[in-house]
C-alpha cells in the first residue's frame, strides 16, 4: 500500500510544470520581498537615491524598461544592466531575442507587476492590460 502511495505522489509532482530558469532566478533574487529586497532592486537598476517604501520603488519602476532574463544575467555577472529607452525598444528586442519570463509565474506583490510591458503586437490596452505580455525589465519587463 505505501509502495502505491508513492507512486502517485511522485507521479502527481511529475505533472506539476516545472518552473522555467528565469523564474528560479527571480525568486532567489527577489527573497522574500521585503523592503530590503526592493531596495537592493532599485540600486542594481541603477537608482541612487534609498526608496522608503515599497510604494515609492513601485512609482520609480514605471520609468524604467529592462529585460528581466537580461538583468537577472548581469546582476549575476556584475556587468551594467542595459536600460531600453522605451517600452517599445524594449517589445521589440524581447521579441527578436526570445528573452521573456512567463507570465503565469508572477507572484502577487512582486515588482514585476510594475514592470509589464505590451510585447506582442494585437493584445491591445497599456501596461496593466490583461492581455499584455511581460518583457523581462522593470518598467518595461519582458515577460510573456
Amino acid at each position: 500500500m505505501a509502495k502505491n502511495k508513492n507512486k502517485k505522489a511522485r507521479a502527481a509532482k511529475d505533472a506539476q510544470p516545472k518552473k522555467k530558469a528565469v523564474v528560479v532566478e527571480w525568486e532567489k533574487y527577489m527573497g522574500l520581498g521585503e523592503l530590503e529586497d526592493w531596495q537592493r532592486l532599485m540600486r542594481d537598476l541603477g537608482f541612487e537615491e534609498e526608496f522608503p517604501s515599497k510604494s515609492q520603488c513601485r512609482k520609480a519602476l514605471k520609468t524604467v524598461w529592462v529585460n528581466i532574463p537580461d538583468f537577472l544575467d548581469a546582476v549575476k555577472k556584475g556587468d551594467p544592466i542595459h536600460h531600453f529607452p522605451s517600452q517599445r525598444a524594449l517589445a521589440e528586442y524581447t521579441r527578436e531575442e526570445h528573452r521573456v519570463y512567463p507570465r503565469k509565474n508572477i507572484p502577487k506583490g512582486s515588482p514585476l507587476k510594475q514592470l509589464l510591458a505590451q510585447i506582442f503586437r494585437g493584445h491591445g490596452g497599456g501596461r496593466g492590460h490583461v492581455n499584455e505580455a511581460i518583457v523581462l525589465g522593470m518598467s518595461g519587463l519582458a515577460i510573456a
